[in-house]
């Protein structure tokens, strides 16, 4: 088997933020970016950040600190998780960019499982039930960015986790500001 590769998923619109580049949002002065790769280096490994032609500052952000990128079309998660699949040789480990509470220790669990099923694609499902009632939104189980692309094929399964805030993605100004708040 081959060295596990991750990719950070920095390619998207950020429509509830109004087309803000979230990989470059501040949270306590740092940008949410630094968050995840700070995780990914302590997981080792090779990896990545895949910016798309919506996230142009976060592609000149990467290029200004030596960090290795793989652009996509920015057309959607699956779309861009597909074309990168079609180009690095699998494992692979995609990480959103604005989950800042990640752990390595959360997402060692995961792999763990992950590589105990059969499928070839394993999605992490965040079950938001016992995350603050302002942070709950539906369905409340849904997926984060965290997956496993480990073979060949598309079959697929998912792993369901609970824990806050290590789950929480901030794709809205309010848990931006929840988030803020955390780290007081």
């Amino acid at each position: 088997m081959s060295a596990l590769r991750i990719v950070v998923m920095a390619g998207g619109r950020a429509t509830r933020m109004n087309g803000v580049e979230k990989a470059l949002l501040k949270l306590k002065g740092k940008p949410l970016i630094e968050y995840v790769l700070d995780v990914a280096r302590e997981l080792g490994g090779e990896f990545y950040v895949a910016p798309s032609r919506h996230t142009r500052l976060t592609k000149r952000w990467c290029v200004e600190r030596g960090i290795s990128m793989i652009e996509t079309m920015g057309e959607g998660y699956s779309r861009d998780l597909g074309y990168i699949a079609s180009k690095m040789d699998r494992p692979i480990l995609f990480l959103p960019v604005d989950t800042p509470f990640m752990t390595a220790e959360l997402l060692d669990e995961f792999l763990a499982e992950a590589w105990r099923r059969r499928e070839s694609l394993i999605t992490l499902i965040a079950d938001r039930s016992n995350f603050p009632k302002e942070l709950r939104r539906d369905p409340l189980k849904s997926p984060i960015g965290v997956s496993l692309l480990k073979g060949e094929g598309w079959s697929w399964s998912d792993v369901v986790m609970d824990r806050f805030p290590e789950l929480l993605d901030i794709d809205t100004w309010p848990e931006l500001r929840f988030s803020e708040a955390l780290l007081r």
